[in-house]
């Protein structure tokens, strides 16, 4: 703790983060029998969550005085849900600063709090105690506050602590009396602590975490360390139990002897060994107990086998009366980092993991177990199998999942100073806390198999105290590597860590190459490979899903697979960090930083989420999925049915799966089977014929094949059936010519025009030009009008969150980027010609040509029209500076709601972000195509498109079709691209009466290499000087 200055208050002293607090220890629960424990019957723990007493004050000189005392009246105070933090419930606001503190923590006046600015939660409940406790040792444990708080009992100072992340635990039989007993908690926003907790999160604040009491025989097992060592091949393992028992000062049986049982039971409920050590009288304090023995052929754990033993500490006299169970979880697994590789068991692994905060949009930091589980079977479900708690230790439930579904977890100190790194570089007054921090995290989480990795923290510079640490850790555990990406040099810990790095910044590393990056206010850095050429190296973060984003993630993929040496990383990161709000009429809306009332105005920068914060996926999930999925699928005559398949997996056999294969002509099923004999064992490779009938193609006809990988038998976290992986193939068969044709499209068509008007009249259709402005404006069939606003250019796209630079206050980005060049040259197009012939009496051709500034060549759109009342519209441009899409706009009736395509689906795809989408025929409603991100951005796209129809419910409707050879893309909204590029919030879009229907050749790509404005990769950009040239046809439906 150091030295206890009282020339100031602890919550503004570095050297004191706690006061009376109980060492750290692991996570257990403590059992009067094994039964109990079993069972989970837990009369010896009480917990205290639950509605408190409360008082809120903006300022230190503001709290209440003498409330700790018992008979203090709180009559009049608020109730407060313990746990929650108390900005949700409506005191104080919430905070977003990404890379900077709150405005009352300032570098010149470190480790100082600005003392009107500071708000101080007071808490008071009540609680009873039975006379049989008062006996034993009862504790108090508060699982997480933010930032530093006192503890009272009965009026009686108990205690002090920092560190919002890590439980803090307090002997209290001193303060009790039977019956009723009175706890005050005082809990500051802001303290010392705070300066080490500048992570890319919410400023919340209050008791956010659980809190309970428990009581302990007066000798107890007061810690315990579970490893085991297994032999070469993994078949026999030492287990090995490092107990501390501990006698309390008040206990006068110091002749009792007593006895440790060690009880190791396997997930079948088989008791697989039994340990007894006796053990002499233990004195007043500590006595450590090691016990040892051999398990023969242990279930190992991995994240994809994740066996657990129950291990049962059981603590008796010398007679066999048993006064203590502790029970915990444990799973035998091996981690070494050898050949520049992590091996688990004995296999290489690769890390397809992900960023992952403790957050939660209705109730902030205060997790339920069911929104953990949820986050846990997300993970599983779409093949991700490494989480990196970022930036600090979890609520310690979450361990316990990963434990159970298997997750392999790079488990982070809550240690970040961000925004001051580089003030605090070298300041040696924040040691003794940050030694604190790193090892109560070890040893409260010590004990968890799925830990593979210690981390030291983030962003936080690099100096001699992060070499103590490093120290720290492998004195405490030798058994894990440790992990920091501050070190540069690779002086201290055990792996080469990068964060958004380009692929070809990591080739450029792997092949001896160097790589400069700017690293936020610490100015440029260059990485040499000399610093990285020993150790692995690992993405702690990449892949930034900011909104529209996750462009060009297979080539992270091919990376890791081609590369043994990386080992994989962790993308940026898991949910939006929205919070659901409410408007001042009461609407529900999610807000971001700045909309609740704090100073900054860091809106979506937080929001960087594959799924957002309610945890329905945004469409990039789809492409994690695909590109972590653990079996590959490749051709080898894919028209003769010759496949291969590759057990990326390092322990499962393919054999927990079955493969089930669909044959599609233009989307609809022909022929489908099913292989329910897969016997590929990890990271063998095997021939696989797929058993279908040759087929006979019409003119026009696609066929692919797709096949699939779903569990044969329910898991945890999914159901029979679930799909794990799947591949799509085209396949050629042959082709047979189609001479028939259109009768209809042989019809008559009338032209008629006016001083404005080209009409062009036809059987049952007309179409309507407007010759001021050269647009198609006007198209019916049997009266029914089929477009509502004219069709026209459109060269521009809705900004998305990656094409805004964030790197500057939100604010200043809109003034200084906010305007879009080709947005506005789009209200300024300029008819240059219009011109029609008739060449047949069944076909009409129109040239529209329009200057556009920016545009080296004038749009060119080229209309034929033909009997039938089809459309055939082609267009050109070449721009002369760089393009953000290349297409045209139409606006039909509201009516137009059902949407069916046949392309790449089912999810919004993007030029650089198709991974993970099978061609195929796929329909919903406009307001099911649009994606909402939290900021109103470009969104439903649809790529790959061979067709559209939009079609009313009388069944009047449009057909798009692309010309032989070519694709589409397509997007409809229910509102105007104006509305989406104004919107700043979801709940801002207007619902318009009209569907806003896109058919481009193209647009930019999404990027997503870097943080807010990672540009696309150049072959996903339009340069200038190219000629961008496509067509479409338009078929009006009718009902018949």
């Amino acid at each position: 703790m150091g030295n206890q200055n009282k020339t100031k208050p602890e919550w503004e002293n570095a050297k004191i983060f706690g006061i009376n607090k109980v060492d750290a220890r692991c996570s257990s629960k403590v059992y009067a029998d094994r039964e109990s424990a079993q069972k989970q019957i837990n009369p010896l723990e009480h917990t205290l969550d639950g509605s408190w007493r409360f008082h809120w004050c903006p300022k230190p000189a503001d709290k209440p005085e003498g409330f700790q005392q018992i008979n203090f009246d709180d009559s009049n105070w608020d109730w407060i849900q313990v746990p929650s933090n108390w900005e949700l419930k409506g005191y104080g606001v919430p905070i977003y600063a990404p890379y900077h503190m709150p405005p009352s923590l300032k570098k010149q006046s470190m480790p100082n709090i600005d003392p009107k600015d500071n708000p101080v939660g007071s808490y008071r409940t009540t609680f009873d105690v039975s006379s049989t406790w008062l006996d034993q040792a009862v504790y108090l444990q508060f699982d997480g506050v933010c930032s530093a708080f006192y503890v009272w009992i009965n009026g009686q100072f108990v205690g002090y602590s920092q560190d919002s992340m890590l439980p803090a635990e307090f002997l209290i039989s001193p303060f009790l009396t039977a019956g009723k007993n009175v706890l005050a908690v005082q809990v500051y926003r802001f303290s010392d602590g705070t300066y080490l907790e500048n992570q890319d999160m919410w400023f919340l604040s209050g008791i956010f975490r659980s809190v309970r009491l428990f009581v302990l025989p007066k000798v107890n097992i007061r810690d315990y360390e579970l490893s085991a060592k297994l032999n070469n091949d993994f078949t026999e393992a030492d287990f090995i139990v490092n107990a501390s028992l501990y006698r309390h000062p008040s206990d006068h049986t110091v002749t009792q002897s007593y006895q440790v049982t060690i009880y190791l039971v396997d997930q079948r409920g088989k008791q697989t060994a039994v340990k007894k050590t006796y053990i002499p009288p233990v004195s007043s304090g500590e006595m450590q107990v090691k016990i040892e023995f051999k398990v023969s052929s242990p279930d190992l754990w991995s994240a994809e086998n994740p066996n657990l033993y129950t291990v049962y500490l059981e603590l008796s006299d010398a007679e066999g009366n048993v006064s203590e169970v502790r029970s915990s979880k444990f799973g035998f697994r091996h981690i070494e980092i050898r050949d520049r590789q992590l091996w688990i068991n004995g296999k290489s692994v690769i890390l397809k993991g992900v960023n992952r905060h403790d957050f939660d949009p209705v109730s902030g930091h205060t997790m339920t177990y069911e929104r953990l589980l949820e986050d846990v079977v997300l993970m599983k479900q779409n093949n991700i199998n490494a989480v990196r708690t970022s930036h600090y230790p979890d609520d310690e439930r979450f361990y316990e999942l990963c434990d159970a579904y298997g997750l392999y977890v790079m488990d982070e100190a809550n240690i970040e100073t961000h925004g001051f790194r580089k003030i605090m570089q070298g300041d040696m007054q924040w040691l003794d806390a940050m030694v604190d921090r790193v090892q109560r995290m070890i040893l409260r989480d010590r004990n968890h198999p799925s830990i593979i990795i210690w981390s030291l923290g983030n962003e936080s510079g690099s100096d001699e105290k992060f070499h103590k640490l490093a120290a720290l850790v492998r004195q405490i555990d030798p058994t894990r590597p440790i992990h920091y990406e501050q070190d540069l040099l690779g002086a201290y810990t055990d792996m080469f860590s990068m964060m958004y790095p380009t692929p070809k910044n990591l080739e450029d590393l792997i092949h001896g190459g160097k790589y400069s990056f700017r690293s936020g206010i610490l100015g440029w850095y260059t990485i040499y490979s000399k610093y990285s050429e020993t150790k692995p190296l690992v993405l702690c973060e990449y892949a930034h899903s900011m909104g529209n984003s996750l462009g060009n993630f297979q080539k992270y993929m091919d990376i890791f697979e081609n590369y043994p040496q990386v080992i994989g990383g962790f993308i940026w990161d898991f949910a939006d960090q929205s919070i659901l709000s409410k408007t001042e009429d009461g609407r529900p809306f999610w807000a971001m930083g700045g909309d609740l009332g704090d100073p900054y105005q860091f809106k979506t920068f937080g929001c960087n989420g594959i799924f957002s914060a309610d945890r329905s996926p945004h469409p990039a999930v789809r492409s994690v999925k695909k590109g972590y999925q653990p079996v590959a699928i490749r051709a080898i005559k894919a028209e003769q049915g010759k496949f291969e398949i590759f057990n990326k997996h390092n322990f499962l056999n393919l054999d927990y799966l079955y493969l089930q294969w669909r044959m599609e002509l233009n989307g609809q099923i022909v022929q489908k089977g099913e292989i329910k004999n897969l016997n590929v064992l990890p990271g063998e490779k095997q021939d696989l014929q797929i058993p279908f009938e040759q087929l006979i193609l019409a003119e026009g006809q696609e066929a692919f094949l797709t096949i699939s990988f779903v569990l044969k038998e329910a898991a945890a976290w999914a159901k029979a059936g679930f799909e794990i992986a799947w591949e799509q193939f085209p396949v050629l068969f042959p082709v047979e010519t189609n001479l028939m044709t259109d009768s209809k499209k042989d019809n008559e068509l009338v032209i008629k025009t006016y001083p404005d008007r080209l009409i062009i009249e036809g059987s049952g259709f007309l179409v309507g030009f407007d010759r001021r402005k050269g647009f198609l404006d006007q198209y019916e069939v049997e009266g029914v009008p089929i477009l509502k606003e004219a069709m026209k250019p459109n060269l521009w796209r809705v900004r998305i969150d990656n094409d805004i630079a964030h790197h500057v206050l939100y604010k200043i980005a809109k003034i200084v980027y906010g305007r879009q060049p080709w947005r506005e040259v789009m209200q300024k197009i300029q008819l240059k010609s219009f011109s029609w012939k008739q060449p047949e009496i069944s076909v009409v051709k129109i040239e529209s040509t329009w200057n556009i500034p920016f545009g080296k060549t004038p749009f060119r759109m080229d209309f034929e029209i033909h009997g039938n009342g089809e459309i055939v519209v082609n267009n050109s441009f070449v721009p002369n500076r760089m393009m953000e899409r290349m297409g045209v706009q139409l606006v039909l009736p509201v009516d137009y709601q059902k949407v069916t395509w046949f392309g790449l689906g089912p999810q919004e795809t993007m030029p650089d972000r198709q991974l993970g989408a099978v061609v195929g025929q796929f329909e919903g409603l406009v307001p099911e195509l649009m994606h909402h991100y939290v900021r109103p951005q470009e969104n439903g796209n649809r790529s790959a498109v061979r067709w559209v129809s939009l079609i009313a419910a009388d069944g009047f409707g449009l057909l798009v079709r692309a010309l032989e050879g070519n694709h589409f893309n397509f997007s409809a909204w229910n509102c105007t691209q104006d509305d989406l590029a104004n919107a700043e919030h979801i709940h801002e879009l207007p619902e318009r009466d009209l569907v806003t229907l896109n058919i481009d050749l193209i647009q930019m790509g999404v990027g997503g290499d870097v943080p807010a404005g990672g540009s696309p990769h150049p072959e996903y950009l339009l340069p200038k000087g190219k000629l961008y040239q496509y067509g479409f046809v338009l078929s009006p439906i009718e009902p018949s």
